[in-house]
């Protein structure tokens, strides 16, 4: 595994070196609207769930409408290299300054023994239907607000009816970059878990308890250079209060 990690890396900063020798009339035209990008990491950490253990790869592949890059549409995966966890979502959303709004639909077929790519019956369906919004503020006040809801799915529980009923699960996140500078970036984070109309919620096992701190921690990240390529890495530490529980996760950007 490690030999695997190490050679993609080799590989990528080989190409960015072939990049950096193209001349600069190629660099200064205007970069396409249809861009991907991969990323390696230990884990797949997930609002304080440990979505995926083992060593995952995630792509994201996105397509943005207008000039000023405000509106995009786009699929992003996640497969562990055990082949136990494989996950797809789609998504749409709009980013202007610090804020970003995005309507999600998400896919994770762990543990699914016939997953249903189209099936979005209400008591039957796999899939979540989540609406993210964050706000950064200023550079001068980096603080970052982060407030998602799902908003439909497999996210219930049963009424007094017998009935399942959707639990609006909600997750609120502050984030902060205590350390910033032209070398490294350390950011803390803190997020809680609950749900706005039922007992439980999708980020706590507990079935007496409605909130809960779920997601705590920090996350470095820098460029490391290979051959005349920046690799962006990042390495973290996440405590999950709530559920007693700690990760560390370490990944790098490849492009």
């Amino acid at each position: 595994m490690k030999n695997l990690f190490l050679s993609m890396i080799i590989f990528i900063g080989l190409a960015g070196y072939a990049q950096e020798s193209t001349p600069e009339s190629a660099a200064s035209k205007e970069p396409s609207r249809l861009n991907f990008n991969v990323t390696l990491a230990t884990s797949h950490l997930w609002r304080g769930l440990i979505i995926s253990p083992s060593m995952t790869a995630m792509g994201d592949i996105h397509y943005t409408f207008d000039k000023n890059r405000n509106f995009s549409v786009g699929v992003w995966g996640g497969n562990s290299f055990d082949g136990k966890y494989t996950e797809v979502d789609y998504y749409v959303q709009y980013k202007h300054k610090g804020l970003t709004i995005g309507l999600w639909d998400l896919f994770n077929t762990t543990n699914v023994e016939h997953p249903e790519v189209f099936n979005y019956d209400k008591n039957t369906t796999t899939h979540l239907i989540d609406l993210r919004t964050s706000y950064r503020f200023s550079q001068e006040f980096p603080l970052r607000i982060e407030a998602d809801i799902i908003l439909y799915g497999n996210d219930k529980e049963l009424n007094s009816d017998a009935n399942y009923k959707n639990r609006y699960s909600t997750y609120v996140e502050l984030g902060y970059p205590i350390v910033k500078n032209d070398e490294i970036t350390l950011d803390a984070y803190v997020g809680a878990g609950f749900s706005l109309d039922g007992k439980t919620n999708l980020y706590i096992k507990d079935p007496d308890r409605n909130f809960g701190i779920v997601n705590t921690g920090l996350k470095a990240s820098k460029d490391i250079s290979i051959f005349q390529y920046k690799l962006p890495v990042f390495a973290g530490i996440m405590w999950n209060p709530a559920e007693k529980y700690t990760r560390m996760q370490l990944g790098v950007s490849l492009f």
